[in-house]
C-alpha cells in the first residue's frame, strides 16, 4: 500500500498548504465597504484550525517524504516544503512565547511565500501529482501484486512478462551463437551461483507507475546489457537517473539488486524486480537474489 499511502499524503499535502494560505489571500480580498459575511465566516473557521493545519502539513509532507524516497531528509524540493513547514511552526510558537521581542508575522508570512514557491518547483520536478486513473491503476496493480505474493499466485506483471518473454526468446533462437541454447556451467559470484541461459528476456514491474518493462541480454551467463523499453513514470528528475545508473548498475556488479537512486526509489526498485523477472526465463540453475 505504499503508493496510496505517498499519493494520498501528496494530495492532502497540497490541499492543507492551499488552505494555510488562503486565509491571509481571503482577508486581504475581503476588505473594503463590499465585505462579504460568507467568506469572514470561511476565514474565521480557517483561522481557528490554522495550528492544527499546519501541524497535519508537516506530519502528512514527513510521510509522503518516507514513502516516495525511502528516506525522509532525501534532499529534495519536497525536503525544502516540509523543512520550511517547520520553520512556519517555529515563527507561530515564537510569536506566542516572545511576542514582545520581535514582529513574527511578518517572516511567518514570507515563510509562506517561499513554502508556495517550493511546493511549486516540487510539483514541476516531479511531473505533477499523480491523476486519479494513473493512481487507480498503480493501486490495483499493487494490490494483486501484494495479494499474488501473499498467497503464491502468479501476477498479472508476471504473466505479461513470461508472454512477452515467450515472444522474445522464439525471436532471439535464431539469431543466437553457433551453439544454440548452450548451458553455461561457469558460476556468477554476484548471482549466487546461477547458471543462465543466453538470450535477450523481457520483464515487466510497478515502479512508481505500472508496467515498467526491461530487456535484459545474458551471454556466458553474464548480464550484458539492460534496458527500460517502456514505463509510466512521472517527473524525468526524478526517474530519469534510475534508468540511467541502475541498469548500468546492474550490469557493472552482475546483480539485479543494487542500491536504489535516492529520490527515485520507486522506480528503481521497479527496475530490478522487472530484471529479476526476466532473468527467471533464464535460469538453469541456483536462485536469483529476490528484492
Amino acid at each position: 500500500m505504499t503508493l496510496f499511502i505517498n499519493v494520498v499524503t501528496a494530495w492532502i499535502s497540497v490541499a492543507l498548504v492551499v488552505l494555510l494560505a488562503i486565509i491571509y489571500l481571503l482577508r486581504i480580498l475581503n476588505k473594503g465597504k463590499r465585505k462579504s459575511k460568507l467568506i469572514a465566516k470561511i476565514n474565521k473557521k480557517l483561522r481557528n484550525s490554522h495550528k492544527s493545519m499546519g501541524i497535519a502539513f508537516v506530519i502528512f509532507a514527513g510521510v509522503h517524504g518516507f514513502f516516495s524516497s525511502g528516506a525522509l531528509l532525501s534532499f529534495n524540493f519536497g525536503t525544502l516544503c516540509m523543512a520550511t513547514g517547520i520553520l512556519l511552526g517555529l515563527s507561530y510558537l515564537f510569536r506566542k512565547i516572545f511576542p514582545k521581542k520581535f514582529l513574527w508575522i511578518k517572516p511567518h508570512r514570507w515563510l509562506t511565500v517561499v513554502l508556495i514557491v517550493f511546493l511549486g518547483l516540487h510539483l514541476w520536478q516531479i511531473g505533477g501529482i499523480m491523476g486519479p486513473e494513473a493512481f487507480f491503476t498503480g493501486v490495483t496493480s499493487e494490490i494483486e501484486n501484494s495479494v499474488a505474493k501473499l498467497y503464491g499466485g502468479a501476477t498479472t506483471t508476471q504473466t505479461q512478462a513470461a508472454d512477452t518473454t515467450s515472444t522474445a526468446n522464439s525471436g532471439t533462437a535464431s539469431t543466437s551463437s553457433p551453439v544454440t541454447d548452450s548451458v553455461v556451467t561457469k558460476a556468477n559470484l554476484f548471482m549466487g551461483n546461477v547458471d543462465l541461459k543466453d538470450g535477450t528476456y523481457t520483464g515487466v514491474a510497478d515502479g512508481y507507475g505500472p508496467n515498467l518493462t526491461v530487456s535484459v541480454t545474458v551471454a556466458s551467463n553474464e548480464i550484458t546489457d539492460v534496458k527500460v523499453v517502456s514505463h509510466n513514470e512521472v517527473g524525468v528528475q526524478h526517474y530519469g537517473r534510475a534508468i540511467d545508473a541502475v541498469p548500468a548498475e546492474i550490469i557493472a556488479k552482475q546483480t539485479p539488486v543494487v542500491d536504489t537512486i535516492s529520490g527515485a526509489t520507486y522506480t528503481s526498485n521497479g527496475i530490478m524486480k522487472a530484471v529479476i523477472i526476466a532473468l527467471k526465463k533464464a535460469v538453469i540453475s541456483g536462485t536469483l537474489p529476490s528484492l
